[in-house]
């Protein structure tokens, strides 16, 4: 038994490649496919005879001009040469057409004969795809070849494969034998793999740390080759004797880069497991860097997927998982460490390959369940967003119903999707201010139950089978009652299979068995989770094939509604509910229905959930989320908790914001604490107070002084300037590169010119306007909070008057 690592089609033997651990499987019976909206196959045959005829006549008058000027340019060479433009044969390419019986999803699931067009190679499929398009309507044409064998096989990536029994065993996650992989560049501007050497590469394994230089550094770690040429040997030898390459966006600039260097030295980058060259493609504004056979892992994008930081640079993401600060040296001053022979910068190098292991390490068991669950590969599900997984799974679930899937959206068609737009979910203003015995409650996954529970579904929607009372429309719209959408149903699977999982880790809590297995279960779990908790956004993606604005405008129609009926049931209950956010609510005991002790509270809170969940249809639930000690609700979406282990939680204030200073997000952090932990009001106004003295004293280190801002555009296409745009003017203007999408980290300099001409870099800030940081960073977060209790910005700054939180409770 072994596990599928990689799969790829291979076009020097026209076969697909499936790579185990230790052997290629050669598939060369799966061909490519795709279905027409036609039952005549003689009709079919014969439009591609006459196309055929037509282009081979075409082609032949094409070649008679060609040949024509060729012998006039030629003739007094004596030359022989002409030029034939070789006409399409479709016929040729088509291995079989056969008439199957379908479910039509854009028919509404109706049962349709439709002609199978089975095509020899998979680079046929666009050529007869643009021939029959004139012809009738095609359906699955553009599902890639190999993604096409994974949703039509049984063979499930990263699962051990029984050869003698032709089965897929889904246990353990596989040992994977991983290396991470990084490279550093000298360069005073931006690199360039035309002119700039690569100068050290860094690997990270469970058995060895190394980094190899071209030239000599005193460290433990480092091993000396005599130039670049052999540095890039070396790379290639150490990477092909691993399973797994994890980099930290080497889909963009590693490997690219690396390619383009071994290229000056006339080096094939040939990483594959039996020797391939690395394939790089480009799609968009991100590459991919794939290596037949292993697992190239960016840790980037999944970074991004996975985590809500300020930053996503290599040192956050270690920061923000292992709380430690890496050795960070800044690429401008490589150059100078090298020349200096400065052992850091080995250091730093080493760092970068450790951590990103690390970071990989902690990822790698997530993104292996994704694998098992959407049936794609490692390297896909790598790249993919959660609305891809979503739609990969559906057309998996789909071949298995025999249902052909709807097509992705031409372009008018996209463009359409994108100006369309819907009412999101309730939000109720709360009652500002500081509140104590605080009860949360929310539905359980708000919208994939009422996916669920209503049939929502693009081809449920307003069937034609069901006879429907004028009640039952939601919004003008109603849903299939005989047929469960492909939607709900796979969502009905994802769920089902969780709640299994669920109780076998509830089990084997109870008997303190935190095995391996409990492991991968809960790994397993929250896959599903993310997953199923998709699905809506899936409907609303613009690009989905699923696509469906009408009911994705249902869905949170009828979350308003349940959320808004379930709070009134609430307060006739005898809560008082505080604030309400889409599929949740905090409230607390009414005072006028009389004081009640905590473990009263949490015994109405019971009595009132099973009276509600009576109430409520199918798979929908309320249930206890919580109970909090005190809560500070500022306006919507801003609020912070404590619960009895002294927990806090916060959401949407600055402090969990990326765009502010960290003096911003540390002083109102620490008034946070001290409101919700001491309720000591006195003491939050000294905080402030302090921070402020600080700052005019000159005091604080640069570092918490930053300003991050997100670039949203091309520089270019900023129509008034801003102190991001500026600084990102200044980083362009140096010769270095900036991406829509990068974070500017900037500080605001003292001195007379508007406050975007005074944004600098850090290494270029000399000094800082104080006054701009106070009434700009410090006073508006915390006073926003202070408000909350009536207190106004005349009385932070000059209030003598002692003050205790109950004066403020509400």
């Amino acid at each position: 038994m072994e596990s599928l690592v990689d799969i790829d089609y291979n076009s020097d033997d026209l076969c697909i490649y499936l790579y185990f651990l230790n052997q290629t499987v050669k598939e060369k019976n799966f061909k490519p496919y795709f279905y027409l909206n036609s039952s005549d196959k003689e009709k079919i045959l014969n439009y591609l005879k006459d196309f055929e005829a037509n282009e081979l006549e075409n082609n032949k008058e094409n070649n008679k001009e060609n040949n024509k000027e060729n012998n006039k340019e030629n003739s007094k060479k004596n030359s022989n040469f002409k030029t034939v433009n070789e006409p399409k044969e479709p016929l040729k390419m088509i291995e079989s057409i056969d008439i199957v019986e379908k479910i039509v999803f854009d028919e509404k699931y109706k049962k349709k004969k439709l002609s199978k067009i089975t095509v020899k190679y998979p680079t046929n499929v666009k050529t007869i795809r643009e021939i029959l398009m004139g012809f009738e309507k095609l359906y699955e044409y553009d599902i890639p070849f190999t993604k096409r064998y994974l949703i039509d096989n049984e063979i499930i990536p990263t699962t051990n494969w029984d050869f003698k029994n032709n089965l897929s065993i889904n246990n353990k996650i596989p040992n994977l034998k991983a290396v991470s992989f990084d490279i550093e560049v000298y360069c005073e501007k931006e690199p360039s793999s035309k002119k700039d050497p690569i100068i050290m590469a860094s690997f990270s394994s469970k058995d060895e740390n190394l980094v190899i230089s071209t030239k000599k550094f005193n460290h433990d770690k480092l091993e000396v080759v005599k130039d670049e040429k052999e540095l890039i040997k070396r790379i290639i030898e150490v990477l092909s004797s691993y399973d797994v390459i994890y980099t930290y966006n080497g889909d963009n600039f590693d490997f690219p880069y690396l390619k383009g260097r071994a290229e000056t030295f006339g080096l094939d980058l040939k990483l594959g497991k039996n020797g391939e060259k690395i394939k790089i493609t480009k799609g968009g504004i991100n590459s991919k860097s794939y290596i037949p056979g292993r697992v190239h892992i960016d840790l980037y994008p999944i970074a991004r997927r996975l985590l809500s930081i300020a930053r996503y640079r290599l040192e956050n993401v270690t920061e923000e998982l292992f709380g430690i600060k890496k050795v960070d040296v800044g690429h401008e001053n490589i150059p100078k460490m090298w020349d200096s022979c400065d052992e850091t910068l080995v250091e730093y190098s080493f760092q970068d390959a450790y951590y990103t292991r690390k970071i990989g390490e902690q990822f790698l068991p997530l993104e292996v369940m994704f694998s098992r669950v959407v049936n794609q590969s490692l390297f896909d599900i790598n790249r993919m967003s959660s609305s891809q997984m979503v739609e990969y799974l559906l057309l998996k679930n789909s071949y298995k119903l025999g249902v052909v899937s709807p097509n992705k959206p031409s372009g008018n068609e996209y463009q359409k999707r994108i100006r369309s737009s819907y009412e999101g979910g309730y939000v109720k203003e709360p009652l500002k201010g500081i509140h104590e015995d605080i009860i949360s409650m929310d539905f359980l996954s708000l919208y994939p139950s009422i996916i669920m529970s209503h049939n929502i579904s693009p081809e449920t929607i307003n069937c034609d089978c069901c006879n429907f009372k004028e009640a039952e429309k939601v919004l003008g719209h109603t849903f299939c009652k005989k047929q469960t959408g492909i939607v709900p149903k796979t969502l009905m699977d994802l769920i089902n299979r969780r709640k299994k999982i669920k109780e076998i880790l509830k089990e084997k809590a109870l008997k303190n068995e935190f095995d391996e297995e409990y492991k991968i279960l809960d790994y397993e779990q929250k896959s599903i989770k993310v997953l199923a908790n998709s699905h809506y956004g899936y409907l609303a993606f613009p690009m989905a094939r699923w696509y469906s604005k009408d009911c994705a405008e249902v869905t949170t129609h009828l979350g308003r509604s349940y959320i808004q009926k379930t709070i009134e049931e609430a307060e006739n209950f005898g809560f008082n509910v505080i604030y309400a956010d889409t599929d949740g609510f905090y409230s607390k005991w009414n005072s006028k229905n009389g004081i009640i002790s905590k473990e009263k509270l949490l015994e109405k809170t019971k009595e009132f959930l099973k009276t509600i969940n009576d109430k409520l249809p199918g798979e929908m639930e309320l249930e206890f989320e919580g109970h909090f000690k005190r809560g500070i609700f500022v306006t919507k979406k801003k609020y912070a908790l404590i619960d009895e282990n002294e927990k806090v939680t916060i959401k949407g204030l600055e402090v969990v914001r990326r765009d502010w200073s960290n003096i911003s997000k540390k002083t109102q952090k620490n008034v946070l604490d001290e409101l919700l932990k001491h309720g000591n009001i006195d003491s939050a106004k000294n905080i402030i107070q302090k921070t402020i003295d600080e700052l005019k004293k000159g005091n604080v280190d640069k570092e918490d002084l930053l300003i991050h801002t997100q670039l949203t555009k091309r520089i270019e296409d900023y129509k008034t300037t801003a102190p991001h745009v500026e600084v990102a003017k200044k980083i362009a203007k140096a010769g270095n590169r900036i991406n829509v999408g990068d974070v500017i980290s900037y500080i605001i300099t003292d001195g007379k010119n508007s406050i975007s001409e005074r944004a600098e870099l850090i290494e270029n800030a000399k000094s800082y306007d104080t006054n701009y940081y106070i009434e700009n960073q410090i006073l508006p977060p915390v006073i926003r909070i202070m408000e909350a209790l009536s207190i106004s910005k005349d009385e932070l700054k000059n209030s003598k008057k002692q003050t205790t939180l109950h004066l403020f409770m509400k």
